[in-house]
């Protein structure tokens, strides 16, 4: 079977920032099934975007054609890419969101596709989009089977708030042009069909590269000499933590040391965090450091909203990975969490919250088998129901 990916990031970011999305982690392993070759199409980019956000970042990969804008590049023996970096620098600049949109549909990226598709023999393949601005480039290329990956509902996220008239279409195309969905959480199974009843959906959830978060560690530098117990949250910044709830928390446990890791995606968020002297925010790492991190708390937390109209039916990864970094984990319901409740403790109250904090049950509540929680199963859950098809 060959396959063909859009992931939702930029090949570049997921080099700089090392594989730890949904998206990352699925090609991650594709790459390592030798019974099968791997298109990923990345994103549309420009050389301004190349130069601010990834000017460190080359490709030192073999190039299989060019033309133009687009380049096909050899990755390994069964991965290829699919790059495409337009001129159009003040279209992105303005059209921002929209211009993803719109360079998905070009019609001279529609039949670059297609050439490669010849160029390493493609004749029949799998089309499997991971990235919600992609469905005109999913609808346009031929093959026997069609994929969307809905591993969130975009239209709760506020920073997509200006083209969630587009989110809304992209959705429904999606419904129409694909053979099923597949997404991480029950949650999102109920809202996608409410919304936009696509033929089927399956339940995919996320998973946890086990070996990067078990064994021996390091204690990273910027951690050293800041006071136990230390309760860590890793992960991105959004309007899914639920800051008042956070901020009672920080406030009723001056003696927890409260280390945050990862991207600000929503800076008005982070301004509302209370910079108590018990809070720590060490910045983003890279993936291949934030194990390290991991390990080192003593506590994990995933103090999310709950409200209905707030979340985005997320399925945490984080999660899985502090279980196999055998850490006690508190965090709110939703997100996947209500569903591990043998491993995991799940309040929504914030005074019931510190006092799990507090109390004297250290690691996982129960035993866990946490390789029944792997991303190689995870992608094989995909493989099989694909060949069911």
């Amino acid at each position: 079977m060959n396959l063909i990916v859009i992931p939702f990031h930029d090949w570049r970011k997921i080099q700089k920032e090392g594989f730890r999305t949904r998206d990352a982690h699925f090609i991650e392993e594709f790459g390592t099934i030798k019974s099968q070759k791997t298109l990923i199409v990345n994103r549309p980019t420009t050389r301004l975007e190349i130069f601010l956000r990834y000017r460190k970042i080359r490709f030192n990969y073999d190039v299989v054609y060019k033309e133009k804008y687009f380049t096909l590049y050899k990755i390994n023996d069964n991965l290829y890419m699919v790059d495409s970096i337009f001129p159009d620098i003040i279209g992105q600049l303005l059209k921002k969101y929209l211009w993803f949109v719109e360079k998905y549909g070009d019609e001279g990226l529609l039949k670059f596709i297609n050439k490669c598709l010849n160029i390493i023999d493609f004749s029949e393949c799998v089309i499997l989009s991971q990235n919600i601005f992609a469905y005109q480039l999913l609808e346009n290329v031929s093959s026997s089977l069609k994929i969307f990956d809905a591993w969130d509902d975009f239209t709760k996220f506020n920073v997509y708030k200006k083209v969630r008239f587009k989110i809304y279409e992209a959705y429904n195309v999606y419904a129409k042009k694909c053979n099923f969905w597949v997404t991480n959480s029950k949650e999102n199974i109920s809202r996608f069909y409410q919304k936009f009843s696509p033929n089927f959906i399956s339940l995919i959830k996320n998973g946890v590269d086990v070996k990067r978060f078990s064994g021996k560690s390091e204690i990273p530098r910027d951690i050293k000499n800041i006071p136990r117990p230390i309760v860590g949250f890793g992960g991105k910044v959004s309007h899914l933590i639920d800051v008042p709830f956070l901020n009672e928390v920080l406030i009723d446990n001056p003696h927890l040391s409260f280390v945050f890791i990862g991207q600000i995606l929503d800076k008005k968020v982070y301004k509302k965090i209370n910079k108590t002297n018990n809070f720590y925010y060490l910045g983003d790492k890279h993936y291949d450091e934030y194990p390290n991190y991991v390990k080192n708390f003593d506590i994990c937390i995933i103090p999310y909203v709950v409200e209905d109209s707030k979340k985005s039916g997320a399925n945490s990864i984080k999660m899985y990975e502090y279980l196999a970094a055998n850490k006690k984990v508190i965090g709110t319901s939703g997100n996947g969490l209500e569903e591990m409740q043998e491993y995991v403790f799940v309040t929504n109250d914030p005074k019931n919250f510190s006092l799990i904090l507090n109390s004297s049950q250290a690691g996982i509540k129960n035993e866990i088998n946490i390789d029944e929680y792997s991303w190689n199963l995870r992608v094989r859950e995909l493989l099989k129901l694909i060949n069911s098809y």
